[in-house]
């Protein structure tokens, strides 16, 4: 069994547009004469890897905290892709019975909307990529809303680059935040780890 991080540290992850950079606040220092260290942190929560809910395009959508566990959680598929990706390369790299899809795409790729559209007829859990959102900046609300409308859970920021194509188990389960759009996750591959009931 071999595991992936695929969790870029937060303090060195790009940020999308004016998002929020992570700030580590010292509250207390046991170099100052505390008993502990203790710190608080600021940061915007699409910083690294991340899941979105339903609540960041949806003006009633489901909170981060109230998604299913097992979107998160399970056998998942990598595959590569360069630049724009079509409908045509979901049909050509996607298993019929993938529930969780990982698209590797140097941080360069994003979803056309014909995509989304293939992605949506497979009945999945989830799709995550590499690159700071599944979305082109000019194209995010409706890429990401038609992914939410159909129950699919969205995993961006997350790092592929030592990771080869194939099967895996994913764990990419995030903080639970009951009133929260996204929130932080420590995403994880495992290589040789199956599901069994």
């Amino acid at each position: 069994m071999k595991i992936f991080d695929i969790s870029p540290d937060i303090f060195s992850a790009r940020l999308y547009g004016s998002d929020t950079a992570p700030h580590l606040t010292a509250v207390s220092r046991m170099r100052d004469g505390a008993e502990y260290n203790l710190s608080d942190i600021t940061m915007c929560l699409h910083t690294g890897a991340h899941i979105d809910s339903p609540l960041h395009f949806v003006e009633n959508g489901v909170s981060v905290g109230e998604m299913d566990m097992d979107k998160f959680i399970g056998e998942c598929h990598v595959a590569s892709a360069k630049g724009p990706i079509t409908a045509e390369w979901v049909e050509r790299n996607m298993p019929w019975n993938c529930k969780k899809l990982l698209i590797k795409c140097g941080g360069n790729g994003y979803l056309m909307d014909n995509a989304v559209f293939e992605i949506c007829r497979f009945n999945i859990d989830l799709v995550g990529i590499d690159a700071l959102s599944v979305a082109h900046e000019s194209n995010e609300g409706p890429v990401h809303r038609e992914l939410m409308y159909n129950n699919i859970a969205i995993l961006e920021g997350i790092d592929l680059e030592n990771v080869d194509d194939g099967e895996y188990f994913l764990f990419a389960a995030p903080v639970k935040a009951k009133s929260a759009e996204a929130a932080p996750c420590r995403a994880v591959l495992i290589k040789g780890l199956t599901a069994t009931d």
